[in-house]
């Protein structure tokens, strides 16, 4: 069988593989000589050119819903990247290889699919409480191109059937259609009202709760959080009446947007409040395993104990405003900075200020630190006093911590403890700092003891090379001050009455 085919010069012959071998047929982009599919093929002598049977029968002409004012025409596209005939289709909005019905007037182009999806005779009385305009029942959706606004699965007709408006390329399941939505709910993982809402075109959204990105589809959005939200199957997922599931308790946790299954936990995993290993009972994120669609992206895991700190707190080293356990995860201006009392980076949860322009940062642990912090003459905030080796040990690298130099006498603090600024690049060696004047030591009951500069005057006469402290009867850093009782002539170095100076 012969015929004559609009994209070439010459007569096609009908075979039942490629004249010359395998090649790709120019409408689809796919392989020629594929087992039982026939092909045309030119007959002239030489020239390779041949297309499949299927795509050769396609209509050179079709009107589509999608562009209502004028006919499209099947047409090699011109836009060539790398010898490929790449186009955007104005349906499904992906980008497709090969011929595109298009209007030239209007430069708008359809795949050969979309091109052919119909729309059914039912049409819908009444719109749907979340759109705008009427709904129509869809024939011939292509799967995969199209995903329900509701559920974000890929559509189809069947053995669902699918509605959709044409203008604003929304479709939605047969099921999902009749699934009433609330616009407007209350969810214990956000402390504002969460609102029905569509996503902006081209614009791509990360759920709060299971970490995945998602677009083209309805999601619950805060009003007041421009950056939160949840998709639908998070939002609506309801625990059970009971909280007993097959011997698994449940919980609902401000801290996981999805239900916490406890679970006697066998393998050493990182808790994602502490980040210690948990093991034994442990609450665990269960969310869609059991299915092939969306799963919390992210392994959560809690200890049992971690999930019964408070969600707010006020704290000494912030007195000013209210501190909020959250999830640095959802706040990406606030992720890796460095927890305002050890320094440390923050990298999951910790406690935070939410007041406006504020971005104090205070790790769980360092929330626990029960000493006050001390307010010094010569600065306007509270100082902390710290273990600067503590910070050095924990980041295992030479970060700035390391390079802190005392604000008074300008020089590095090379010691392990010294005095710094909550707020700001504040710091102070410890015999710059507000030392307390007097102490009382369980090493000599008998006389409190007074800070003095170091070497002591009967030091400097004995012209002594040695210096020891009598309460540990080690060497001491003569350079450094001590608290000493002269009538006794008893020496106590820093570190021997640490606890008594806190």
């Amino acid at each position: 069988m012969e015929i004559k085919y609009f994209d070439h010069p010459h007569h096609l012959l009908s075979l039942s593989k490629p004249k010359y071998g395998s090649k790709d047929c120019p409408v689809c982009f796919k392989r020629l000589g594929s087992i039982g599919t026939q092909t045309y093929n030119c007959s002239a002598d030489g020239c390779r050119y041949g297309v499949h049977e299927s795509c050769a029968k396609l209509p050179q002409e079709v009107q589509s819903p999608f562009h209502p004012p004028h006919p499209l025409t099947l047409q090699r596209h011109r836009l060539y990247v790398d010898n490929y005939s790449f186009f955007r289709c104005g349906g499904c909005n992906k980008n497709w290889l090969g011929f595109a019905y298009r209007c030239d007037d209007c430069n708008f182009q359809l795949d050969r699919e979309c091109a052919f999806m119909r729309q059914g005779k039912e049409q819908l009385d009444k719109k749907h409480p979340n759109h705008n305009h009427p709904l129509a029942l869809f024939e011939k959706v292509p799967t995969e191109r199209y995903k329900c606004v509701v559920c974000g699965k890929a559509c189809s007709s069947d053995p669902d059937p699918t509605y959709g408006c044409w203008e604003c390329r929304l479709f939605i399941h047969g099921p999902c259609f009749e699934r009433k939505l609330p616009p407007e709910m209350h969810h214990f993982y956000h402390p504002h009202p969460l609102t029905l809402s569509a996503t902006p075109a081209h614009l791509h959204i990360t759920c709060e709760a299971c970490y995945q990105e998602f677009a083209w589809v309805w999601y619950y959005s805060c009003k007041h959080c421009h950056d939160f939200g949840m998709d639908i199957g998070c939002t609506l997922l309801v625990l059970p009446t009971s909280t007993s599931i097959k011997s698994e308790t449940q919980i609902q946790h401000f801290l996981h947007g999805h239900p916490l299954s406890l679970r006697n936990n066998q393998e050493v995993r990182p808790c994602r409040l502490c980040e210690k290993g948990c093991t034994g009972p442990t609450y665990v994120c269960d969310y869609g395993r059991d299915n092939n669609y969306r799963t919390c992206s992210k392994y959560i895991y809690f200890h049992k104990s971690c999930l019964e700190l408070p969600q707010q707190i006020y704290h000494p080293f912030h007195q000013y405003h209210l501190l909020t356990l959250l999830d640095l995860s959802h706040y990406s201006s606030r992720r890796y900075r460095k927890c305002n009392s050890c320094r440390k980076h923050a990298f999951f949860i910790a406690y935070i200020c939410e007041s406006y322009n504020c971005d104090f940062i205070l790790h769980v642990e360092c929330s626990t630190v029960v000493m006050p912090p001390i307010t010094y003459q010569g600065h306007s905030h509270l100082l902390q006093f710290g273990d600067l080796q503590k910070f050095r040990d924990a980041d295992k690298i030479v970060i700035e911590i390391n390079l802190l130099e005392c604000s008074a006498c300008k020089s590095n603090i090379s010691e392990s403890y010294a005095f710094t600024c909550l707020y700001c690049d504040f710091n102070l060696h410890l015999h710059c700092g507000p030392l307390p004047y007097t102490i009382k030591h369980k090493d000599h009951i008998i006389h409190p003891l007074f800070l003095t500069n170091s070497p002591l005057p009967e030091e400097v006469e004995d012209e002594t090379d040695e210096f020891y402290c009598h309460a540990c009867e080690e060497e001491r850093d003569p350079l450094l001050p001590v608290y000493y009782c002269a009538e006794c002539q008893f020496v106590a170095e820093f570190k021997c009455v640490f606890s008594q100076v806190r």
